[in-house]
């Protein structure tokens, strides 16, 4: 999930990304670090940008999918910003 957050200013535009995955037997879908990963209490000591980069890293999604979609987002709030 790509979101972006204005700043106080209304200056610009941070850009958060949050993954989620979903196994086939689940229902939902969550993300990659729950409550019995063990990495879980390493996340809860980090602050909220490093605790991000772990989530994605240990989801398995890799910097060049991030990126492409973090271009994509760009691509649509410029056509946002023109209209």
């Amino acid at each position: 999930m790509v979101e972006g957050v204005l700043a106080d200013d209304l200056s610009k535009v941070s850009i958060q990304v949050d993954v989620l995955i979903k196994d086939p037997k689940d229902e939902e879908f969550k993300p990659p670090i729950g409550l019995a990963h063990p990495k879980y209490w390493k996340l809860k000591n980090l602050d909220a940008d490093k605790a991000s980069q772990l989530q994605i890293q240990y989801s398995g999604v890799h910097r060049k999918h991030i990126r492409k979609t973090i271009r994509e987002f760009d691509k649509l709030h410029a056509l946002e910003v023109q209209d």
